[in-house]
């Protein structure tokens, strides 16, 4: 057969540039992203593990299951309603979606009196329950990219869980600062070495010290502002270190104080944000200093800004009362899960979910491919948002919620259109909400 090609032509790679990277929370959005066939991404302009690892996954084509058993989309949708639909206590959690798919899913929550809860949101917590409990001053990547002129890192580096957040926000120059450059000290942890790469051109001090022990360090440094001649060792750092960082802080134009509550080992470790949070409140007697409080993957800060906003409390809520009711310990979805009598499960930026409990009724929405300990009684395969459709999430720092566009057509429904379908098929009016 004659082919309407030009002899010895090459069929060109469709080139996606500026591309939204919807994974970690910082919003990076200068991706190249190429497709190749069939029907997979690569991402070209960047070594970031997330983005490299999310983009790539081959998604091959799968129908949903009933009980393992392959069945058309309307079938899945009608068992899930009925499974639903005979629950006392069910559960919608993971929540790894957009906004639209946390919308749907906060809608069908609200029609079976659910709790909600998301995956990750272990890490939120330990932030939200010092905001609850003192208040904080945060600011924003743009501020640390632009007015920064110090930069404490509290603890692990973030950039295990946000790669790129050195080369992005913190090695540029500054827009606002003169001179045009920036000082980095960790505190009780360890750059990575691709961080010290990001940051070969700035000034570094690193504090080591005991990670498990930032909040006494943290403690130590703000105790020692007013004087620092005063100063005393903690976590392993000595009392001259700690002077010299309280000395280098209150003269400070800006200083920003960055974590990763997630990285925080051990079931106090709100505390260890609490006292973080308390070192910015006190560097403010001295100078301008504000918190960098670093999340998002998953999409876990936009789901919580949709459930804030439709229901005035935040995520680990019961809807079953007719009146949200907010408690983050009982309904925190791992201890939850042991009364649930069905679980919705939404995963659709990855292909990971937990080993449920044997027995477990559960309705399973998460890409094709994903590996289960034990068959869901449903199963329906979605695409990932920002690549298989367009999508809406969060930034880490909660002010900016950025636009990715769809990449690729894998045929595969959004998480949206898949909860408002079982929401409309349920045999009867649940609690409104």
């Amino acid at each position: 057969m004659a082919s309407d090609r030009p002899p010895h032509s090459v069929a060109r790679p469709v080139v996606h540039r500026d591309v939204v990277c919807p994974f970690c929370g910082l919003g990076c959005d200068d991706l190249t992203v190429e497709e190749e066939p069939p029907a997979t991404l690569a991402v070209r302009s960047t070594d970031c593990p997330v983005a490299l690892e999310r983009f790539s996954r081959t998604l091959a084509a799968e129908p949903p299951r009933v009980a393992g058993v392959p069945v058309p989309l309307a079938e899945a949708v009608d068992a899930a309603a009925a499974v639903l639909g005979a629950a006392q206590a069910p559960l919608v959690a993971g929540l790894g979606t957009d906004v639209e798919g946390a919308r749907s899913a906060l809608a069908l929550a609200g029609r079976l009196g659910a709790v909600v809860d998301h995956a990750l949101s272990d890490g939120l917590y330990r932030n939200l329950a010092v905001l609850q409990r003192t208040g904080w001053i945060a600011t924003t990547l743009a501020e640390l990219r632009n007015r920064c002129d110090l930069l404490l890192v509290a603890g692990p580096d973030p950039a295990a869980l946000h790669p790129r957040l050195f080369e992005r926000w913190v090695a540029p120059a500054p827009a606002f600062q003169t001179p045009p450059s920036r000082e980095v000290v960790f505190l009780c942890g360890e750059p990575l070495d691709t961080t010290r790469a990001a940051l070969s051109g700035l000034p570094v001090t690193v504090l080591a010290g005991d990670p498990a022990k930032s909040g006494d360090a943290a403690a130590a440094l703000a105790a020692a502002l007013p004087d620092p001649s005063r100063a005393s060792g903690a976590a392993g750092i000595a009392a001259g270190d700690i002077a010299a960082l309280a000395e280098r802080l209150v003269t400070a134009r800006y200083a920003v104080v960055a974590w990763s509550a997630a990285a925080f080992d051990g079931p106090h470790a709100d505390l260890t944000v609490e006292r973080l949070v308390r070192l910015v409140r006190d560097a403010n007697r001295h100078t301008r200093c504000a918190g960098l409080p670093l999340a998002g993957h998953d999409n876990v800060i936009g789901v919580n800004q949709v459930c804030t906003w439709r229901f005035g409390v935040p995520l680990r809520t019961s809807l079953a009362g007719g009146i949200p009711l907010h408690d983050p310990h009982r309904f925190d979805w791992a201890r939850y899960m042991a009364v649930a009598d069905a679980v919705v499960w939404v995963s659709a930026f990855r292909p990971e979910v937990p080993a449920f409990p044997a027995g477990q009724t559960v309705v399973a929405l998460a890409p094709p491919g994903t590996a289960f300990a034990d068959e869901p009684a449903v199963f329906i395969p979605v695409g990932t948002p920002g690549i298989d459709h367009p999508a809406h999430v969060f930034r880490s720092d909660t002010v900016v919620a950025l636009r990715a566009r769809g990449l690729i057509d894998r045929n595969l429904p959004d998480a949206a259109t898949v909860l408002k379908a079982i929401a409309a098929a349920l045999p009867q009016e649940g609690l409104p909400c």
